[in-house]
């Protein structure tokens, strides 16, 4: 289980005592249930356990030393279905935020992307949030992982075998000036900086296609309210609605008629 929302010892400790007895009791009467990344659903089909592809996709990106990837199953889920939709439009696809890969890993996996002829662009600084296009307050709740100087290098040998992913190093939004595509079927935002994520879409979103899906991986976090603000007062100013998934992800479908003005 991955669970965390109460920061006292005593009170992280009597929640995780508590989760871990009632996965017991329905692990012991058989009933199919789901406890991981602060999410609980109970007498779920949870049929994604058994898509075969996708759980080799998963298994395969997912380091199994690090209990946080394991734990992102469902997100993931999320991504792979966003993916496969949206290559019923036209346009490349866009991760902004990649940190290891994980994510797009997956995707580019369970979707053969070396068998599709679009390209798969990869934005990250690859070096921890910028001071320009994040908050204090943002920077403070990052993981110090994220400044590790070799992921650069090791997303790109992650990706080396594919022939039509981009790995570009840069602050978002400033390297998509230099370097990005122009028609966008699929965009993954993942860059936990709500101005940064702002400025990204203010750019990216006139090259969304009608019909493109943008999935905002930490939407209905919390401890991303900061974010979360920012991208609802973006998408209500271009009259679009936001699903919120008990993910914590967020997902539009896009009218592109309205992303031209």
């Amino acid at each position: 289980m991955s669970f965390y929302g109460l920061r006292g010892d005593v009170e992280h400790r009597l929640m995780t005592e508590h989760l871990a007895a009632l996965q017991k009791l329905f692990q012991e009467a058989k009933a199919p249930s789901f406890f991981s990344d602060n999410l609980i659903a109970l007498n779920r089909n949870l049929s994604f356990l058994y898509d075969e592809k996708f759980m080799n996709a998963f298994s395969a990106a997912a380091d199994k030393n690090i209990p946080e990837d394991e734990a992102k199953l469902w997100r993931l889920h999320t991504l792979a279905w966003c993916g496969r939709t949206a290559l019923n439009v036209p346009g490349d696809f866009v991760e902004c935020g990649v940190y290891k890969g994980l994510y797009s890993a997956m995707l580019t996996d369970y979707l053969d992307w070396n068998e599709i002829d679009r390209r798969f662009y990869l934005y990250d600084t690859f070096a921890g949030l910028p001071d320009d296009w994040s908050s204090e307050m943002e920077r403070s709740t990052v993981s110090d992982g994220y400044e590790w100087d070799g992921t650069y290098d090791a997303v790109c040998a992650r990706f080396a075998h594919y022939q039509n992913v981009d790995v570009v190093k840069g602050v978002v939004p400033d390297i998509l000036a230099e370097r990005a595509p122009k028609q966008i079927a699929l965009l993954h935002l993942d860059l936990n900086a709500a101005k940064a994520e702002v400025a990204a879409l203010d750019f990216l979103g006139p090259r969304l296609s009608d019909g493109a899906i943008v999935l905002m991986d930490d939407f209905g976090r919390k401890e991303q309210l900061e974010l979360a603000e920012a991208l609802m007062g973006w998408w209500t100013a271009h009259d679009h609605p936001i699903l919120e998934l008990p993910t914590g992800q967020g997902m539009v479908t896009v009218n592109a008629a309205k992303l031209q003005t």
